[in-house]
């Protein structure tokens, strides 16, 4: 995939996860998140789409900060509240992206295993 077509399928993701719908149709059949923290990879696009979506409800303020859009992938850095928005102390994460064919197939997650 070009980088154009790497940035429109990451633009599909984040746009249907904000308008609260099925972000699970950006994914490959065989999509795998994989949480580089313990080692536990959820299989599956409705599985992986469950799994984000549960650890979305426990990250308090989260904020992107970077990514690096290649052919193929894409890089994202962020950061969030360790356990309330005022606490002051924050996790960071980087999630790797891979794609194909105009989905993503996998994800690796650095950081968020204690979220």
């Amino acid at each position: 995939m070009s980088v154009e077509n790497t940035q429109r399928t990451l633009d599909r993701y984040f746009g249907l996860m904000g308008a609260d719908e099925d972000f699970g149709k950006c994914f490959t059949a065989d999509v795998t998140w994989l949480i580089a923290d313990t080692g536990e990879v959820i299989h599956g696009p409705d599985s992986v789409r469950d799994y984000i979506i549960a650890l979305h409800s426990r990250m308090v303020d989260s904020q992107g900060r970077t990514s690096v859009v290649g052919e193929d992938f894409v890089y994202l850095e962020g950061d969030c509240a360790a356990t309330a928005p005022n606490s002051g102390s924050r996790n960071n994460y980087c999630i790797a992206y891979e794609m194909r064919d105009d989905l993503i197939a996998a994800m690796r997650c650095y950081g968020l295993g204690s979220v």
